[in-house]
This record gives C-alpha cells, sequence and structure tokens, in this order.
C-alpha cells in the first residue's frame, strides 16, 4: 500500500493489521512472561535439589567423622587399658626364687664395681 497522500482503500484494515500487530506483541509478552516464571520455577527446584543434595552430604560427612571418632576413641580406649593391665602387672610385687636371686645379686655387684671402679665384692 504506498502512501501517495489518498485515502486508503479500506479504512478498517489498517486499524486491523494494526490491532493484530498489538494482540501479538501481547501474545508474545505474555509467552515471555510466562517463559521467565517458568525458568524461575526450575531454577527455584534446582536450588532447592541442590540445597538438599548439600544437607545430606554434610550429614554424611558428619556421620563419618563421628564413627571415625568413636572408632579412635575405642582404641584409644583399649590402648589405655591395655597400658593399665601393663602397669598393674608391673608393680605387682616379684616373688625369685634362690637362683634367681643369686644372679640378681651378683648383677648387682657387677654393676656396683663397673660404676665404683673396684673391686668391692
Amino acid at each position: 500500500m504506498a502512501n501517495n497522500g489518498e485515502a486508503p482503500e479500506r479504512p478498517g484494515a489498517a486499524d486491523a493489521a494494526v490491532d493484530a500487530a498489538f494482540a501479538e506483541v501481547i501474545a508474545a509478552e505474555a509467552a515471555a512472561e510466562a517463559a521467565v516464571l517458568a525458568c524461575r520455577a526450575e531454577a527455584e527446584r534446582r536450588l532447592a535439589a541442590a540445597r538438599a543434595a548439600a544437607a545430606e552430604l554434610s550429614e554424611r560427612s558428619r556421620e563419618k567423622c563421628c564413627a571415625w571418632c568413636r572408632r579412635h576413641a575405642a582404641r584409644q580406649a583399649a590402648a589405655l587399658a591395655a597400658l593399665a593391665t601393663e602397669a598393674q602387672a608391673a608393680a605387682a610385687p616379684v616373688t625369685l626364687d634362690a637362683d634367681a636371686l643369686r644372679r640378681l645379686e651378683q648383677a648387682v655387684d657387677r654393676l656396683a664395681d663397673e660404676l665404683c671402679g673396684g673391686d668391692f665384692g
């Protein structure tokens, strides 16, 4: 349609084209808004899933750490119990038979000689 200063052949046709163009723009805008809302909803869903996965990972890590601490504490308790048993056994009086007592006396005499530098036995 050329604009040569004459009136359009169908005066209502231009208004209908403009109305159709506006309707198309409004429909596109509505579709874009719907797409933005869908993207936001998907982003929120993914964020919630990521937060849930992070919370699960954190809980598993905490549980593993607690289990390691329990195992470590149990090993330490066993080692301390063994040490206490050994200390108790070491603190018990030793009874020597006559032969062992004679050998101990000889060893003490030799050690005294070495330390004092003389023969005192």
